[in-house]
């Protein structure tokens, strides 16, 4: 269970329940979501029967939060009604001036990693991290914006002296976990965990014995009940198409976080491969460009 404290991410961890729980979750997170200044106030009788429901109820819904009970939860849901109110980011905003855009897209993505570090169950990526430390191959499954995670993903375990290949056209996937092994780690990566072949790929995996984990928004999604590990991200969407920025870059922040964590276990051997890419780079940077002049 996560550590809890309170840090206001109750907020990000119900708006997950709102899209992706059980009816009577996604009815209390939803009620809460619409006011939760009002729901802050509320004794556990009085919020379990404005949102139709129990006291035991509510409190097993705390708990499905990572609280420990009620109590904590409304701790929690007080902090997060002192904070500052999020920024919804619209496709295209109508009549908005470019620097509005602008604030509007950092404040939106700013939000996205303050929500994900809040859900994001560090002691799940730490054994998703001890998983690959001792991979014999790391496969990295994403398709569209999550193929660049992917790739990112793979050059970050390169670089660590590691095997990793990402994947990013369907029949690859699909022929490449058909021959992984309990020696693998498959990692499946999208925004709404629905995209079929990523998640067919990873349950192929799995019945092979690989060691598989998924990166995605959506902790009900196929894809995260597919992989045995879901790291999941946090972005309060209205359409999907807004979201996938903000959704990559949390990724990215999960994968970096990854790399470092094998990093610093590897220590001086880390150091030493950092080095030697470092001034690889240097020297082909250095190279003459082919019209013979320095670029």
């Amino acid at each position: 269970m996560l550590a809890v404290n309170a840090n206001g991410a109750c907020l990000a961890r119900m708006r997950v329940k709102a899209h992706h729980g059980p009816p009577s979750a996604v009815r209390i997170a939803k009620f809460i979501l619409r006011s939760p200044a009002g729901a802050r106030n509320m004794s556990i009788a009085q919020l379990a029967a404005a949102c139709g429901t129990s006291p035991a109820t509510l409190s097993r819904f705390c708990k499905g939060l990572d609280y420990r009970g009620f109590k904590e939860f409304q701790l929690d849901l007080a902090a997060a009604v002192a904070q500052k109110g999020g920024v919804t980011l619209e496709d295209f905003a109508s009549g908005a001036s470019p620097e509005a855009i602008v604030r509007r897209v950092f404040e939106s993505n700013r939000q996205s990693l303050t929500e994900t570090e809040r859900v994001l169950d560090h002691a799940r990526l730490v054994r998703v991290a001890r998983l690959i430390r001792n991979a014999g191959r790391v496969f990295l499954l994403g398709s569209g914006g999550s193929a660049l995670v992917a790739s990112e993903a793979a050059h970050r375990l390169l670089s660590l002296g590691m095997t990793a290949i990402a994947l990013g056209d369907p029949q690859s996937m699909i022929f490449a976990t058909a021959g992984a092994g309990p020696r693998d780690v498959v990692i499946g990566i999208s925004h709404t965990g629905r995209n079929s072949f990523v998640v067919e790929a990873v349950k192929q995996a799995r019945k092979r014995g690989a060691r598989t984990a998924a990166l995605t928004n959506y902790p009900r999604s196929p894809l995260a009940v597919a992989g045995a590990h879901p790291l999941i991200t946090a972005y309060r969407e209205q359409r999907i198409n807004a979201a996938v920025s903000s959704s990559r870059i949390a990724q990215i922040c999960v994968i970096d976080s990854l790399y470092f964590i094998l990093g610093a276990w590897a220590g001086k051997r880390a150091r030493v491969l950092a080095e030697v890419e470092e001034q690889r780079t240097r020297k082909v940077l250095r190279l003459p460009s082919a019209a013979g002049r320095k670029d």
